[in-house]
């Protein structure tokens, strides 16, 4: 079927005006820009007021996702980050694994569905949506290590939650359990994504450092993000910790050896590309949101609500202490305002849509998973502000 430009731009168009309309909403109302968009985007769906656009996941996996990633790593704040890396990791590697895996037990157990159905279920909300978790963060000027954790563990757990998820899909359609060949090839896609985009990550940043053109310049960063995604991708390595690392390495390496006098201007262009595929992404998901559907699985959008929090409350409070007291950088209260920021969001639409069409609980998955993120960013969105300032962490 032939793409129609003229109403494919006519969509663009007005999906950036809403944006930019709710996006005055939002700072006019002081409530998370992002929470305002998904708001938004129900309300016109459910009314019917124009014909709005479907939620097609490679347009996420392809398209909006590599600058949100790219974004967020490019402009991290490396000093901050060296001091909370060991927590950053720990809540990232083994906790995104321990989250996918506790869901999934107490969903399987809760609704009587098959092992390898609830861990899928487990890897599509195991990974957290920092975009109204950081705004409200910085709104409130809450300490900076807050920030630095809540961006960088969703940045990590972006792509060990999408290899999980690609592990799980490749189980259940071979129909057999091959536990040596699925570590293997999770294994290799986070060694891989890692490797591929810090390579290119250097190669980018040392190529930059010899020009003195700042148009060629963002260019060659545009280039990298996507690049590194779709070279990571065609070799069966995650292709979201290739973005990531290879913007952390562009963003903290380049301006080191030579890209100081163009960081700033790739510092605004990347903020404003995330923004604009931030906007795209949360109206689209509000399009997708079916509330029918969600009432109609009711009890079990509820046990995958109540099932993520306790998951959540688990890793937070669990897994930080175990680091030696010495290199304990959180405070309780900080922890408290972690587990209320683990929001879900994008990917997790985006996972939860992109399964297998034969899947037979699929419409089950896709609800439980769109209640989960509606409750994380309506409830807890629109209330993080408050438990940030009832903990004591908002800043004067």
């Amino acid at each position: 079927m032939p793409l129609d430009v003229e109403s494919t731009v006519v969509v663009l168009a007005w999906m950036l005006l809403g944006a930019a309309v709710l996006g005055m909403i939002a700072w006019r109302l002081r409530v998370p820009y992002a929470v305002i968009l998904v708001l938004g985007a129900i309300v016109v769906e459910e009314t019917h007021l124009i014909a709005v656009p479907r939620l097609e996941p490679p347009l996420l996996l392809f398209v909006l996702l590599p600058p949100l990633l790219f974004d967020a790593a490019f402009r991290l704040d490396v000093d901050e980050l060296r001091n909370v890396v060991r927590p950053v990791l720990l809540l990232a590697l083994p906790g995104t694994v321990l989250t996918a895996l506790v869901v999934g037990g107490l969903v399987g157990l809760s609704l009587h569905l098959s092992w390898s159905v609830a861990l899928l279920f487990g890897s599509i909300v195991a990974a957290t949506d920092p975009v109204a978790v950081v705004a409200v963060f910085r709104s409130l000027k809450a300490p900076g290590r807050l920030v630095v954790i809540a961006e960088a563990e969703s940045l990590i757990n972006d792509g060990v939650a999408i290899t999980l998820w690609t592990v799980m899909v490749g189980l259940l359609t071979a129909g057999q359990v091959d536990l040596l060949a699925s570590l293997g090839t999770f294994a290799r896609q986070i060694v891989g994504g890692v490797v591929i985009g810090a390579g290119l990550g250097v190669a980018f940043s040392r190529l930059t450092a010899i020009i003195d053109d700042h148009r060629i310049e963002m260019t060659l960063s545009t280039a990298l993000a996507y690049g590194s995604y779709l070279i990571a991708q065609s070799v069966e390595a995650s292709g979201a910790l290739a973005c990531v690392a290879a913007g952390f390495v562009h963003g903290s390496y380049g301006p080191r050896i030579g890209m100081k006098d163009i960081h700033h201007l790739l510092d605004d262009l990347w903020e404003y590309f995330g923004f604009l595929a931030n906007a795209f992404v949360f109206l689209l998901v509000g399009f997708s949101v079916s509330l029918g559907s969600l009432a109609a699985q009711a009890a079990a959008v509820l046990v995958a609500i109540v099932s993520v929090l306790l998951t959540r409350v688990l890793v937070v409070f669990g897994i930080l202490p175990l680091m030696p007291r010495q290199m304990i950088v959180t405070t309780r209260a900080e922890r408290a305002v972690l587990v209320w920021g683990g929001l879900r969001g994008a990917l997790t639409i985006t996972l939860a849509l992109a399964l297998p069409p034969e899947l037979p609980e699929r419409q089950l998955l896709i609800a439980m998973a769109f209640g989960v993120v509606l409750f994380t960013l309506l409830v807890q969105g629109i209330t993080l502000s408050f438990a940030v300032q009832r903990a004591g962490l908002a800043g004067p």
